[in-house]
């Protein structure tokens, strides 16, 4: 299990709100795919998946509930502490 740890501007893309993984972090993953990811953000519970960015890196999308409970705004600093779940499938 690999742990994902780092702290990140809360960004919009379009439609949605996100944060997105320096590089570093993201070559440590070993997977340019959807990932299933547990942990915290701002210290409240995170339970999602980590996508791709099509440039070697991933981003968590952070719902309207998630930033309304955490006073989570555009721009602000998040930390980021999650773990990789393994989903079970053989790669």
């Amino acid at each position: 299990m690999t742990e994902i740890h780092f702290a990140g501007p809360l960004v919009r893309r379009g439609n949605y709100y996100c944060v997105e993984f320096p590089r570093f972090v993201s070559s440590d993953l070993k997977s340019r795919a959807r990932i299933k990811v547990q942990g915290t953000i701002n210290g409240g519970d995170y339970n999602g998946s980590a996508f791709p960015t099509g440039d070697g890196r991933h981003f968590i999308m952070i719902n309207a509930k998630t930033r309304q409970d955490l006073g989570l705004e555009e721009g602000e600093e998040v930390v980021v502490i999650l773990d990789q779940v393994d989903d079970g499938s053989e790669e």
